[in-house]
């Protein structure tokens, strides 16, 4: 049932209105988690064995002024989009050398959409310490280790509503089908942007059947992670165990300080589905396209101040039009206003190079911008409200929708 978007209006606006005061939960309230808390855990006797089940209740709405905004699976004529969203994570561990983690969702798509809601599985594995305080060994369904913004993109965590544009916005390249000539492949960037065909540079997390080390050395940390979708595959396709086409993903990460975090990521594999290949030229295959993208990533915190930000390098090998490459970057700041208010602003932008057609170069795609302000209030350590506006712009004749409202509270347990 869809929830008229003005009733979700006092969320963060009755945040921002009673900051100053510094109102707290009721004692009664925190007394009552406290004690869900209690009940979803369990610990053995010998206290080999731990497992805990935890929660989180998300209720978001977003105005549209057009046409859909980033991954948001809309109806231009309907510019309103609630998306209720449910999560359950399990949390287990034997001894101190394994554990296991499962996060269980139900809503309608990992992007909001029209669709009926429905529950999945985004993330199942299992980690195995093979040297304590140094190496560890993941396999199992989990988020890429690409990048810096992936380990923040849970609601409770980031300062947004939505994730920074080369995780939010298609690319006019097609994972499941072959254009004939380079003209027709860059002539897609004047119709408006198609979620069910096109790819974004990362979609979002990018949860796929993986297996991965983790290595810890001082201040630096390595993650290196072969998983059997590349980075820009959607949803549908993240539960799909096929390991003809793998995918290699690393990162390197050093922190010289307690004010400074900075990383290397690079990650190579095929992007097309098997469904391009009727399509593909012939004496070729799905392996002989690849997606390849590097980034660099930082992040600065000195008192109340937040930075961060990621460099973002992609190319698609795109049959018969050759690289398709996109330069891809975001800076994200969050300032603690109080302890329980803050503010935050991210600009993001993506250019995109030319192809060779038989009439000359080509744009391949329009480059693009965009300005994301958000307002968050922790009113304590199980609520939180956030507001976002968003205005995005391309270098086209037309536009894809302009500006975004968002709107979401967060409730876990």
């Amino acid at each position: 049932m869809k929830i008229p978007f003005f009733l979700f209006c006092w969320v963060p606006l009755l945040g921002v209105t009673t900051a100053l005061a510094q109102p707290s939960i009721p004692e009664p309230f925190t007394q009552a988690m406290n004690q869900v808390k209690d009940a979803l855990t369990y610990q053995s006797d010998d206290g080999l064995f731990y497992a805990h089940l935890s929660g989180q209740t998300e209720l978001t709405e977003y105005y549209l002024d057009g046409q859909p905004f980033g991954l948001l699976y809309s109806n231009p004529s309907n510019h309103y989009l609630f998306a209720p969203r449910q999560t359950l994570n399990l949390d287990a561990a034997y001894g101190d050398r394994l554990t296991f983690f499962a996060k269980f969702r139900w809503d309608d798509g990992f992007d909001p959409n029209y669709q009926d809601n429905d529950v999945r599985v985004d993330e199942i594995y299992t980690r195995a310490v093979l040297v304590p305080g140094q190496l560890d060994f993941q396999v199992g369904k989990f988020a890429t280790v690409f990048g810096s913004y992936v380990s923040r993109h849970d609601s409770w965590d980031n300062p947004f509503i939505t994730a920074p544009l080369p995780y939010d916005q298609v690319t006019s390249v097609l994972d499941g089908f072959v254009m004939p000539d380079a003209a027709s492949f860059a002539s897609l960037r004047n119709a408006p942007d198609n979620l069910n065909t096109w790819v974004p540079v990362i979609w979002g997390p990018s949860y796929t059947p993986s297996a991965a080390f983790f290595g810890t050395w001082g201040s630096w940390d390595l993650a290196a992670q072969a998983s059997t979708q590349a980075l820009s595959s959607r949803p549908e396709t993240w539960n799909e165990m096929q390991f003809s086409r793998p995918t290699f993903t690393t990162r390197l990460g050093w922190r010289p300080d307690a004010m400074w975090a900075l990383g290397i990521s690079g990650s190579v594999g095929p992007y097309l589905n098997p469904e391009a290949e009727s399509s593909l030229p012939a004496g070729t295959n799905l392996r002989d396209f690849d997606q390849i993208v590097f980034g660099a990533d930082a992040a600065w915190s000195w008192h109340a101040w937040q930075v961060s930000g990621e460099f973002i390098f992609n190319r698609f090998q795109v049959p018969i039009a050759g690289n398709a490459d996109v330069f891809s970057w975001y800076v994200e700041t969050k300032y603690q206003i109080t302890p329980h208010l803050f503010a935050a602003a991210r600009w993001n932008q993506q250019v995109y190079n030319q192809v060779n057609t038989t009439t000359g170069p080509q744009n391949w795609d329009n480059d693009e911008m965009r300005l994301d302000l958000g307002l968050g209030y922790k009113w304590s350590a199980n609520i939180l409200t956030k507001l976002q506006y968003s205005w995005q712009h391309q270098q086209a004749s037309f536009q894809n929708g302009q500006q975004l409202i968002g709107m979401q509270l967060v409730l876990r347990f």
